[in-house]
């Protein structure tokens, strides 16, 4: 009976991690903002909820973390955010106006709901599509609008000359569209995760709208646009980035990619080529793509041997298909 009664007992400290990590967890944040002279109402209340929503992932973050420990499941640091982010589900709980010393003032009460039970097929979708590696260029675009319009409200107060406070109120509503633009570059990555393709489009084509050198967001969006079968648009948009920025390394492996899917064979060596010469430490699982694409564009024009190593790259950067492949051509 001992016996049987302390099985029962290791069992159930073996099951207390699944139990806990497979329901919802709720975090509750708040966020507030004072808005100062050329800000406007709508931009001030969405930063005091970007700063609620910045505490719930920093929170869900430390859950992700708990959870891939406890299911012996490798994440790495800087995906765990973003992923944080992705399993959130945001709602208002409360939001009020004050104001102070001739300051209005935003407060925002929320609560995100994370949701386990997406993050194992969203982990794998941050590794594929860059995920990562873009949402930390939004975290620090956003850090940086911060310190930026904190700063322009500074000088708007320190001065009375009128010409002066226009200029600078000009440059307040450019930090504001910024800060929108990052708002629904956000919201698209959120998108991403869900595979909800045809939003994600509208929600990065929003943020292209108020700021058209985001070149994340036309990353984004051209792999959308290939997914989604839009060639020429997902072409247009590679385009721009290397218009640009003439050193895109991810959007020439991307526009590579589409060329090689689209039978431009040439095409695809000539961009693939170029992005592993300008950025070859792209993380693994991108450089495997486009090792593969790499290799199929070889083996399409007859060039096997070229086609053989890059496919032998692809396999060690560890796509086992490619691998497995290797076997039956030899």
């Amino acid at each position: 009976m001992k016996i049987k009664l302390f099985s029962l007992f290791i069992i159930f400290i073996l099951l207390i991690p699944a139990v806990c990590f497979s329901e919802t967890t709720e975090i509750i944040t708040e966020g507030i903002y004072n808005m100062g002279d050329g800000e406007t109402p709508i931009v001030a209340e969405g930063r005091a909820l970007e700063q609620a929503k910045r505490s719930a992932v920093e929170q869900a973050g430390t859950y992700v973390k708990s959870y891939s420990k406890v299911k012996n499941f490798q994440i790495a640091e800087d995906e765990v955010q973003v992923l944080a982010s992705g399993i959130m589900e945001v709602s208002v709980l409360d939001k009020k106006r004050t104001v102070a010393e001739d300051a209005i003032k935003f407060w925002v009460k929320i609560k995100a709901v994370v949701d386990p039970d997406k993050l194992t097929i969203m982990a794998e979708m941050v590794r594929n599509q860059d995920l990562a590696e873009d949402y930390r260029a939004m975290k620090d675009a956003y850090e940086k609008s911060q310190k930026e319009i904190e700063e322009l409200k500074k000088q708007l107060a320190a001065t009375k000359d009128e010409s002066n406070r226009k200029q600078i109120v000009a440059k307040i509503t450019d930090q504001e569209k910024t800060f929108t633009s990052a708002q629904w570059f956000g919201k698209g990555m959120r998108l991403v995760m869900e595979k909800r393709s045809d939003e994600a489009i509208k929600a990065f084509s929003k943020a292209i709208a108020d700021n058209p050198y985001y070149l994340e967001a036309y990353g984004q969006r051209a792999m959308l646009y290939a997914n989604t079968l839009q060639i020429d648009r997902s072409i247009a948009d590679f385009n721009t980035i290397i218009k640009i920025k003439p050193d895109a390394a991810r959007a020439y492996a991307g526009r590579g990619v589409v060329y090689s899917r689209t039978g431009q064979y040439k095409k695809a060596v000539a961009d693939l080529t170029k992005a592993l010469e300008l950025h070859p430490n792209i993380p693994a699982a991108r450089l495997a793509m486009v090792y593969v694409s790499l290799g199929k564009s070889y083996l399409a024009l007859g060039d096997r041997s070229n086609a053989m190593m890059s496919f032998q790259k692809a396999c060690e950067y560890g796509h086992e298909h490619t691998c497995n492949r290797m076997r039956t051509m030899r």
